[in-house]
């Protein structure tokens, strides 16, 4: 467990989620699923499987914590030249207070240390592409279904 302090949060930690996370994990996931309008029709049964077999199969997540409440997490993997960072969500009740870029700064401070990241932004998602970019993020690729 790391601690972090911040001028909008007060005290952080940062820590591995393990199994026992997986339901907690899976009801954010879900939260974040409908805030970002994702077509993903899983319910919480099926999103706790998928986010177990993550953790099991590569995935890392590191969850924020404050007061010992979870706040925000980032699950990524290490794709070997870079780190795919497939989710990173905060809370709807702890949003615009730094959380988002305080765990984005200390992933980088002491797990990101030595390679880039990648991340995919749902193109309709304009509050997640702002961030991303205020955080000094730029399109490499643009992907396009039909």
């Amino acid at each position: 467990m790391y601690e972090r302090s911040g001028p909008y949060i007060g005290v952080m930690t940062f820590e591995k989620a393990a199994a026992p996370d997986v339901e907690e994990l899976a009801e954010l996931n879900r939260q974040l699923i409908e805030d970002e309008r994702h077509p993903n029709p899983m319910d919480r049964h099926q999103l706790a499987e998928r986010m177990a077999g993550w953790l099991r199969e590569g995935y890392t997540c590191y969850l924020a914590r404050e007061s010992g409440t979870t706040v925000a997490y980032c699950l990524y993997r290490d794709d070997g030249d870079h780190y795919y960072l497939r989710q990173l969500f905060v809370a709807r009740t702890h949003r615009r207070r730094g959380i988002a870029r305080s765990l984005m700064d200390w992933m980088y401070a002491n797990i990101w240390t030595d390679r880039r990241v990648r991340l995919d932004v749902l193109a309709h998602n304009d509050e997640a592409a702002a961030f991303y970019r205020a955080y000094g993020f730029r399109v490499a690729v643009l992907r396009m279904e039909k």
